[in-house]
């Protein structure tokens, strides 16, 4: 990918945090202290760092999956990894979101 395709990309990306609101507030994502960082490379793999607003409820684990599934069906996505962090358990809620 060069780099006006992955500028395109990224914009693209952009646009679904711009819509996607957190189940528990009206606030989208974009708008949020949430997402950490997003990563894309030239491969089309993206890496999405976020923090969950609230850390034990499965509507929040849901969501995140919900979210990967919508990036992962972007044109030129070729995969999506989510980094949670600042929640207890983020590794494990990382694992879980991430399929093998």
């Amino acid at each position: 990918m060069n780099a006006k395709q992955i500028q395109s990309l990224q914009r693209r990306i952009f646009r679904i945090l711009k819509s996607w609101k957190d189940p528990h507030t009206d606030v989208v994502l974009a708008d949020s202290e949430q997402i950490q960082g997003i990563d894309v490379s030239s491969e089309g793999e993206v890496q999405l760092a976020i923090t969950p607003q609230r850390p034990h409820c499965p509507c929040c684990l849901f969501d995140l999956r919900d979210l990967r599934e919508k990036i992962s069906a972007t044109k030129g996505v070729t995969a999506v990894k989510l980094l949670i962090s600042g929640v207890p358990a983020a590794e494990r809620w990382t694992r879980v979101l991430n399929p093998s």
